[in-house]
């Protein structure tokens, strides 16, 4: 018995050793295999077709968008682009859709401050980070608001604006396409950085807030350009400011809100690309090249700037950059203004 027990142990060891080895030998192979296969993947992208994935029904301006993205972007890639709408929950469906996506750049996510921004700040139950869980290719285009007013209100522009809020507060009101849109936090981001008290006043749909604004039931509104520019321009409505960075070419003679007094105020929408976290960064690369050479076609740039937009074309760590600042402005403006619905 005792040589048996010798020999049994001595197997043991030996074959132990081996499996070891083999081991070894087998997660080092994996680990070659890896390194090269990112390269390798990069190098036969794409050979199917890639789908942009949308968060709103067809016909809506974020599908509009994608479709001319996509039918410039599939001569360039030699694949169809298939755009696919997965609408609902604030385009936080779509977002989540893609974050358990494949990593290999052929599921797109088209993103917007509404569902990388303003959602993962007002909503605490979304099962997707949207830093952590997303690859950024580029910004396509950036939009600001156009904040306006009644012609027969009291104040000719931004700073009496403010000057009249103060003095009779949660007098004055604020209008939006409603509660968690980009036009209520752009609303709450003013009242905050003007140290005022209004009451906000959310719409569903653009057309009753206008009727409002113009019969002085409402005293200010955060449009979006196209929808609300006609109405300027006829003298229905008086603008205050744009709520970008800089002035709008669409109305050059309207401030900004930082140039009315409130230096650093920015609130825009913007649309974007998005892979899921973990595409081999030169699959993204080259889906940015491409989408540059699309953002700076003329006739694109024009149909953008038709929407009172501009095109951006930023890369992949510049977008990045823009998301780490963006994404937490946005949740101090909800903490701020106790906006969060669950």
């Amino acid at each position: 018995m005792g040589s048996v027990y010798s020999f049994n142990q001595c197997f043991q060891k030996h074959f132990s050793a081996k499996a070891a080895t083999r081991m070894a030998s087998l997660a080092l192979f994996t680990s070659l295999s890896l390194s090269v296969a990112g390269p390798s993947l990069a190098q036969t992208f794409p050979d199917k077709p890639l789908k942009i994935v949308v968060g709103f029904p067809p016909g809506g301006g974020s599908d509009l968008m994608a479709r001319m993205v996509a039918e410039r972007l599939s001569p360039l890639i030699g694949q169809p682009v298939i755009v696919e709408n997965k609408p609902g929950a604030g385009s936080t469906i779509a977002a989540s859709f893609v974050a358990k996506s494949k990593p290999d750049g052929y599921t797109i996510l088209f993103g917007q401050a509404a569902n990388l921004g303003i959602a993962p700040a007002m909503m605490s139950t979304l099962n997707y980070d949207p830093i952590k869980d997303f690859a950024p290719i580029t910004r396509l285009a950036a939009a600001p608001l156009l904040v306006v007013g009644p012609t027969t209100l009291a104040a000719a522009n931004m700073k009496e604006v403010i000057t009249l809020a103060k003095a009779n507060p949660n007098k004055l009101s604020f209008g939006s396409p409603g509660s968690g849109t980009l036009g209520h936090l752009a609303g709450e981001m003013f009242v905050s950085q003007a140290k005022i008290k209004a009451v906000h006043v959310p719409y569903k749909g653009q057309s009753a807030a206008i009727t409002d604004i113009i019969g002085n039931r409402v005293e200010l509104y955060f449009s979006t350009i196209a929808v609300i520019s006609p109405h300027v321009e006829s003298g229905r409505i008086k603008a205050f400011a744009i709520t970008s960075k800089e002035r709008s070419p669409s109305f050059p003679n309207v401030p900004t809100v930082a140039e009315s007094g409130l230096p650093g105020y920015e609130a825009e929408n913007w649309y974007a690309l998005l892979a899921p976290a973990g595409t081999p960064p030169a699959i993204v690369d080259r889906l940015n090249r491409e989408l540059k050479k699309i953002l700076g076609s003329p006739d694109f740039v024009k149909e953008i700037a038709k929407e009172g937009g501009r095109t951006v074309g930023d890369s992949p760590a510049e977008f990045a950059k823009f998301l780490s600042i963006d994404v937490p402005r946005w949740q101090q403006i909800v903490r701020e203004a106790d906006l969060k619905t669950n």
